[in-house]
């Protein structure tokens, strides 16, 4: 028995770790040769920050990740973080493609972020 609820409480463990984990809605994303960066717009609520994001460069797709909520109750609002090209796995003079949705309203980013990650929601109207 008392395997069985280790067992256990490392399945949910690890359950909610792979869950904290989620691709972001981006609000936008630009590029600058020149400075040799990569910005991107996420919603906020106020805690947000740089090292809530992981990025994932594969098969020459971007993935932005977001690894920690953003619990805070302040108004969202747009956030820019700026990463250079080589954090983010890509090369200046090679095309690439973006495999996060974006949106336009930061008031509703996070919710359809969370929405769409559920496995019971509803699949979006297309």
């Amino acid at each position: 028995m008392r395997l069985t609820l280790c067992s256990m409480l490392f399945i949910l463990l690890g359950a909610s770790a792979a869950l904290a984990e989620q691709k972001e809605v981006l609000l936008g994303l630009t590029t600058d040769f020149d400075k040799e960066a990569l910005t991107i717009g996420v919603a906020s609520n106020g805690c947000t920050e740089r090292k809530d994001f992981r990025l994932d460069f594969a098969d020459n797709v971007l993935t932005v990740f977001r690894t920690r909520r953003d619990a805070c109750k302040a108004m969202p609002g747009k956030l820019s973080l700026t990463y250079t090209l080589r954090e983010a796995g890509l090369s200046p003079h090679k095309p690439f493609r973006v495999g996060n949705a974006f949106m336009v309203n930061e008031n509703l980013a996070q919710a359809v972020d969370r929405a769409e990650q559920r496995h019971d929601a509803p699949p979006p109207n297309r």
